[in-house]
């Protein structure tokens, strides 16, 4: 390596703690969640979940057909015990490492997914079951109302904070750039 490249590199270098330290910084300046909320919002979504579940095994769709229910009713009940357990694997990872972005984007996407086809089963409890049974249901799924608008918020301040972090490594590669097209070479 040449000698005059040293002082370039050195240069560079002595920038990476700054990048790094001002990414940090960005979630305590801009009011973000902190990680142990989040771990409390993905540890209430699997408590819940297994409430729900406990719910969902008293839905016995296959016994509503000879009433005149839609067989889809018994697909629909197999795809939400497995959304179910998207959920709460999706939730898990989010607790695990709250700062990844797309762990939170897929628990919402999985419970979002969830709470929109229990609505619909609900009603074929409702209707083809019990009503009770349709209210218990619907009122463990409700309690997911206040985590969702949570688990909102900090899909939004996370994508900012990325957002945030690709500009000072964007302006910094910039910099990095122009000085060493400054260098002689």
């Amino acid at each position: 390596m040449q000698p005059h490249h040293r002082p370039a590199t050195m240069t560079n270098m002595r920038w990476v703690p700054v990048v790094l330290l001002a990414a940090s910084t960005l979630s305590a300046e801009d009011g973000m969640m902190p990680g142990w909320e989040v771990q409390e919002i993905s540890e209430m979504l699997v408590a819940n979940a297994q409430s729900v579940e406990k719910m969902l095994e008293n839905v016995r769709p296959k016994e509503w057909i000879q009433d005149g229910a839609p067989e889809a009713f018994v697909t629909q009940h197999a795809a939400l015990t497995s959304d179910l357990e998207s959920v709460v694997l999706s939730a898990q990872a989010l607790g695990r490492d709250p700062e990844k972005l797309s762990y939170a984007v897929d628990t919402f996407l999985w419970l979002d997914r969830f709470q929109s086809m229990t609505a619909s089963m609900s009603a074929g409890v409702r209707r083809y079951q019990s009503a009770p049974v349709a209210d218990l249901l619907d009122s463990a799924v409700g309690k997911n109302a206040g985590v969702m608008a949570d688990l909102k918020q900090y899909m939004r301040q996370l994508s900012v904070v990325a957002e945030q972090e690709m500009e000072i490594a964007n302006s910094e590669a910039q910099r990095c750039r122009a000085e060493m097209v400054k260098q002689p070479r």
